[in-house]
């Protein structure tokens, strides 16, 4: 049987040790250079995490720091819209107040102005003094009403008197009529009655007394003058007095 020639390659004459040592050490690199790369990532990633961890805390820390914060800037704000309600409520209240407080100054100051007029028409009275006339007119007003015109008077006695002045007076109220025209005017006047009709009304009275009545006023009549005569008994010269028309209806706010 003839032989075939055979060829020998330089890898069969190698020894098969060897390249189980190339493979090993293949191996071993390979593993090295895994766990050197494992450890670098590792140790980056440590890092990182522990890096991530204090920024997680951080921010935990913030988060807590601005929650608290805000819970103290809300009770702050609270308590600032408690105090504005109560100052609010404050002011309105010491508005109130000072408003009651005019109405009483200005019901005080009312009071106050009466009782000097009451003190003077009393002093009037019993100062004999006062005006240096038995008999006056202390007071005369006139005042539009429903019914027309009202006047109110007061005659008052100077001096202590133990006998009652008596006598009688009449009011006359002085103007000016226009005519049918209207164009020319002619002096008037208007003679105020009592109750029973008379011009001439009577008074008694130790001190003071009142009167009072309802007149009308013509039509085209102009009042300009009031003018008030008392006669006393026993007297020989009558008492006049005269008022402005504007000042005895000013005085009741007409």
């Amino acid at each position: 049987m003839a032989h075939r020639p055979r060829i020998v390659t330089d890898s069969e004459e190698r020894p098969r040790w060897l390249h189980w040592l190339v493979v090993a050490g293949a191996v071993v690199l390979a593993i090295g250079g895994g766990y050197g790369v494992f450890t670098l990532l590792s140790t980056e990633l440590s890092e990182r995490y522990a890096a991530m961890t204090g920024d997680r805390t951080r921010l935990l820390e913030l988060r807590r720091e601005l929650s608290q914060r805000l819970q103290d800037e809300k009770a702050e704000t609270e308590a600032l819209r408690e105090r504005l309600a109560y100052l609010e409520k404050s002011q309105q209240i010491d508005r109130e107040a000072c408003q009651q407080l005019r109405g009483s100054l200005r019901e005080m100051q009312a009071k106050l102005v009466d009782a000097q007029e009451q003190l003077a028409f009393y002093r009037g009275i019993v100062s004999p003094a006062a005006g240096g006339r038995a008999v006056r007119v202390h007071e005369f007003v006139a005042f539009p009403t429903a019914a027309g015109m009202r006047y109110e008077l007061v005659l008052v006695r100077s001096g202590q008197h133990e006998r009652r002045a008596r006598g009688r007076f009449q009011i006359r109220i002085e103007g000016m009529a226009k005519s049918a025209d209207e164009n020319a005017q002619r002096p008037q006047n208007l003679v105020l009655r009592g109750a029973e009709g008379e011009e001439d009304m009577l008074f008694s009275f130790r001190h003071f007394q009142e009167f009072a009545g309802v007149f009308s006023i013509p039509e085209n009549f102009e009042p300009r003058r009031v003018l008030i005569t008392v006669h006393r008994d026993g007297a020989e010269d009558p008492i006049e007095t005269s008022y402005e028309w504007q000042r005895v209806v000013a005085d009741k706010g007409a």
